[in-house]
């Protein structure tokens, strides 16, 4: 699948004093590289970067400098109901179409959970995680966790998580998601396939099986391939002794930048 998508996360105690670090908040910028080849276009700056990352929102900040994928998920319940499309984040990597995802668009309290579901947490309050299933040891923001009762007779919130496929709709079914982009002032489309580099979009895409268990086939037949960023999709970027990627052509060595919906705050 090619290299995975970075996610982004804050190390606890890492810093000077103990401070906490950012870690794999995005690639290294412009500014940063000697003698850095720009987008044809110049619209990238010396403060931007090519490549994308996701980020858990318990545990991480997007901000306009570092952003994070956005995505629209759907997540199947363990009771066999869903949770409806809606704005959620990537946690994990699961293939190159697959990911473990938080919906944040809305938090479930203490008292709301469905056994037998992951959560992650997002406030402590005065939830006894352990009475849940959050296990034994010290619980934190962020931790992901299975419920094993409804309520423990706290306060605490948390996020749905699940693992959900990547789909070409903005309104994704149940198990499903989707991650817009846009190329050169487009109208958005989705992604078929993401990485922290490349995205692909769905002209000529199938996939085989969908399931928890299978990623599904990856059947290639023509579909575009871009090179991904958070801050501009026009122009393109030059590709370093290449003309051809992975069976796409890339006219002189360029592949045409894609701009990845994302979050800022």
């Amino acid at each position: 699948m090619g290299r995975s998508l970075k996610i982004k996360k804050t190390s606890p105690g890492s810093g000077n004093g103990g401070a906490s670090v950012t870690v794999d908040i995005g690639f290294n910028n412009f500014g940063n590289l000697t003698n850095p080849v720009y987008n044809s276009a110049n619209t990238l700056s010396a403060n931007d970067f090519l490549g994308v990352v996701g980020g858990s929102p318990a545990t991480s900040t997007a901000t306009t400098a570092y952003p994070e994928v956005v995505a629209a998920v759907n997540i199947l319940l363990a009771n066999g109901t869903n949770t409806g499309s809606g704005a959620g984040r990537i946690i994990r990597q699961k293939g190159a179409h697959k990911f473990m995802v938080a919906r944040t668009a809305a938090t479930v309290t203490d008292g709301s959970f469905i056994v037998g579901q992951s959560y992650q947490i997002v406030s402590l309050g005065t939830t006894v995680w352990q009475d849940v299933g959050a296990g034994s040891g010290t619980v934190a923001v962020g931790d992901i966790f299975t419920a094993t009762a409804a309520s423990s007779g706290g306060n605490g919130t948390v996020y749905p998580v699940g693992t959900c496929v990547l789909s070409n709709t903005g309104s994704p079914s149940a198990g499903n998601m989707s991650v817009r982009f846009s190329v050169g002032d487009s109208v958005a489309v989705y992604a078929s396939y993401l990485t922290n580099k490349w995205v692909r979009d769905w002209n000529g895409m199938t996939y085989g099986n969908y399931s928890d268990s299978n990623a599904g086939t990856n059947i290639q037949s023509g579909e575009n391939f871009y090179v991904t960023n958070f801050f501009t999709d026009e122009g393109t970027v030059t590709w370093s002794g290449a003309e051809i990627i992975g069976n796409v052509n890339a006219q002189n060595g360029s592949l045409q930048l894609a701009q990845i919906t994302n979050v800022t705050s």
